[in-house]
């Protein structure tokens, strides 16, 4: 095991990270990193409770609660039960990502399903304070994303999934209060449950929705391992057979690089709309024009052609045709041409966008089929262009440059992720919208709170 004082660079590099997550001074954590940390778990935990009526998750609730279990963290789902911290890091984190309107970051998209999830399971195991749990939530995101800034996963692998991992596995280590020989095990033995794959993605299957949530669950699991006394491998990151050396090129120096200083998760942005990133720009484009003359002025009955052009990129996830074969609620969120028609022709792109009715609606299927998706230029988030074509000759379009919902200096429109979460609690809890809001302001005051466990009891009362 690597020691403070010795051992190899590798080593030393590991004891490096495991000290600063160990032992990192929550009070000492910048206002921005922590306005972003408040931002983040309340958009997760809304986003989350929106889903309760989304495909699949009766399903994976109705396993969780049959599997029961010591009732230590409350599940997401309106049922008030308790279950052991790792199935409820899983059920809530299958939840938080159900939607496709959980955050985004520019290293790692997810990184907030997986790790939010896990480490609420495991503040309220412990009684953690929310001050503490915020710390813990600071020091696994950070790590995640700056695993993911150091070392860059081949395409197909689903880099939430595989850095995620071991930043719900800090996060869990850190509210159980284990040293840096017990943080260092847990990262090993979560080395060994590295996965996630973009599979899932393109053939729009519901199971790319479980994928952080396996995260968050091992992560979770391996912390308890680790706190149970197992041993894992001491060169996780650079060894042999480590993370780097698995999982593509890499530069540990990034890792390092201004750690406690410089927060990565600060450049987490929150979603204008419940589909996968790459899909905003161009869902923002058609927004746009629908309303360019006004809302409910488009009369998308004379639209003769859609051109859409994203880039490569984007294309790889969102670019594939319009399919009745495929989830519907998924087909939604990953198929640019369906979302472009259904933005054109509602003017929004919501929750009720990706339901099934809308996603197989016959009458829409025309425009859908107009919309012709072409791959040009470089970017992942963006740019989208769009133009319409109209049965008088007539043509107009638009180009959208930049992830919506980003800002150049990395602001954060506070309003706009207040209101879309009491949207998302109107939604999930069937409340009205001033409660909602109470709700929202009782999760911004998380850092206050002296004991978790009792923080979701706003939410039944």
């Amino acid at each position: 095991m690597a020691t403070a004082d010795g051992g190899s660079a590798v080593n030393r590099n590991l004891t490096s990270i495991v000290a600063w997550l160990a032992g990192s001074d929550p009070a000492s954590l910048p206002e921005p990193t922590r306005r972003s940390l408040r931002y983040s778990l309340l958009d997760t935990v809304a986003v989350a409770w929106a889903a309760r009526r989304s495909e699949g998750m009766r399903a994976v609730s109705a396993l969780t609660e049959a599997d029961g279990g010591s009732p230590r963290s409350l599940l997401w789902n309106g049922s008030g039960l308790r279950v052991p911290p790792a199935a409820a890091a899983f059920h809530n984190g299958s939840y938080a990502a159900a939607l496709d309107f959980d955050s985004l970051n520019p290293y790692a998209s997810h990184i907030d399903a997986v790790v939010i999830p896990a480490a609420l399971a495991v503040a309220e195991l412990v009684h953690a304070s929310g001050a503490a749990l915020m710390a813990a939530i600071a020091a696994g995101s950070e790590l995640a994303y700056r695993l993911a800034h150091a070392g860059q996963a081949p395409g197909g692998w689903f880099r939430t999934s595989v850095y995620g991992v071991f930043g719900a596995a800090a996060a869990a280590a850190r509210l159980l209060g284990l040293d840096a020989r017990g943080t260092a095990a847990a990262l090993g033995i979560a080395l060994g449950q590295v996965a996630g794959t973009q599979q899932g993605h393109i053939e729009r299957a519901l199971s790319k929705r479980l994928l952080s949530a396996f995260a968050a669950r091992a992560g979770v699991q391996s912390a308890l391992l680790a706190q149970a006394g197992i041993t894992g491998p001491h060169e996780t990151f650079e060894g042999r057979h480590g993370l780097f050396a698995l999982y593509g090129s890499h530069d540990p120096a990034r890792v390092l690089a201004g750690l406690g200083r410089v927060y990565l998760l600060e450049q987490t942005t929150y979603k204008h709309y419940p589909a996968c990133g790459r899909a905003h720009a161009a869902i923002e484009a058609a927004v746009q024009l629908a309303n360019r003359a006004g809302p409910g002025c488009l009369d998308t009955k004379t639209i003769v052609r859609v051109e859409l052009t994203i880039t490569e990129e984007m294309h790889a996830l969102v670019g594939a045709p319009y399919s009745t074969d495929a989830n519907a609620e998924v087909t939604g969120q990953f198929c640019a041409q369906y979302a472009v028609a259904a933005a054109l022709h509602y003017g929004v792109f919501g929750v009720a966008q990706i339901t099934p009715a809308a996603v197989f609606d016959p009458a829409l299927q025309p425009l859908i089929e107009r919309v012709v998706v072409r791959k040009e230029g470089v970017g992942t988030m963006a740019p989208a262009t769009l133009r319409l074509q109209f049965t008088d000759g007539k043509t107009t379009g638009i180009t959208v440059s930049r992830l919506p919902g980003s800002s150049a200096d990395g602001s954060i429109d506070e309003h706009a992720v207040r209101a879309k979460a009491a949207a998302a609690l109107v939604e999930g809890l069937d409340i009205g919208h001033a409660r909602a809001r109470e709700l929202v302001d009782h999760l911004l005051a998380v850092e206050d709170v002296p004991d978790v466990a009792d923080l979701f009891d706003a939410f039944t009362h």
